[in-house]
């Protein structure tokens, strides 16, 4: 089978010399859509307590800030420090590129426990809900890594290999076909938010079983795959992607253990009992 030859423009259309709309930013966009339709149709079907179409509005707003902060953080500070040093220009420069999967996590988690502790909204509510659009958008994610000739995989000449040797985007293209690594994480993607959905509207599982399964499945299955990624390994032949990917699927095969062997976290309170109670105490305080 003849190598699937790679030349394709990293921009989906150029604004001049070295500007316009790349790739990268259509699953952000995705995410964003996919993450909003999923709390709003939740918000309207009462699904959520306490979510209102607002608060969904808001909180993708949150979330998609965190995550480029996350993502170009660990980029920049974990990944890639020995590139960017201390320049704060680069630091900043997200439309160069760089976003780090697991730093764009990290965010998401944070907005996700603010914005639930500030609305009176299970953690695990949003998590669960919000899993299977994140799945999607890292899926398209990975498309857009292949359309940048970036996160390629490890030489390798059998079926579907990837020959970037003829790519004029690319600074210095590798010569040896390689392996499509961006393509094995789209289909491990589709594949996590198609079984999520399932379990999802067919089980109806206790809350934090779809955030935990999520979790432990993405972990595993990318460390497995980065073995065929050309990425240098800093310790015990793995790279340290793969060792925080590893850690993510222990932590959640251990909470999936949790939660399936505890009694469910309970949800906060409905929030139009707080209030009521609040205007009946400040009427009380007035008559006084």
């Amino acid at each position: 089978m003849d190598p699937i030859v790679h030349n394709f423009d990293p921009f989906l259309f150029r604004i001049g010399e070295g500007f316009g709309v790349r790739w990268y930013s259509l699953p952000y966009m995705l995410g964003m859509l996919f993450t909003w339709w999923s709390l709003r149709n939740a918000a309207r079907q009462k699904r959520i307590r306490n979510l209102t179409e607002v608060d969904a509005e808001n909180f993708v707003l949150i979330a998609i800030v965190a995550a480029l902060v996350g993502a170009r953080f660990f980029h920049v500070f974990v990944f890639e420090f020995d590139r960017y040093g201390f320049d704060p220009a680069a630091w900043i420069a997200v439309w160069r590129g760089g976003l780090a999967f697991h730093g764009g996590l990290v965010g998401i988690v944070l907005a996700v426990f603010w914005f639930a502790r500030s609305r009176g909204i299970g953690v695990y509510r949003i998590t669960d809900r919000i899993a299977v659009p994140v799945a999607l958008a890292l899926a398209f994610g990975r498309i857009a890594n292949f359309i940048n000739a970036e996160m390629y995989g490890t030489p390798y000449d059998g079926p579907f290999c990837v020959d970037y040797s003829q790519n004029q985007y690319m600074a210095a293209p590798p010569q040896e076909c390689r392996h499509p690594t961006q393509l094995y994480q789209m289909l491990k993607n589709f594949g996590l938010a198609g079984g999520l959905l399932l379990l999802r509207e067919g089980l109806r599982p206790r809350p934090g079983v779809i955030t935990w399964s999520f979790i432990a499945l993405y972990g595993w299955i990318r460390f497995g795959l980065m073995f065929v990624r050309d990425e240098r390994t800093v310790a015990l032949e793995l790279t340290l992607s793969q060792i925080f990917s590893g850690l993510m699927g222990v932590l959640g095969v251990i909470m999936l253990v949790w939660v399936l062997t505890h009694d469910p976290v309970e949800d906060p309170p409905a929030r139009s009992e707080g209030r009521s109670g609040q205007r009946a105490g400040t009427r009380r305080r007035e008559r006084r």
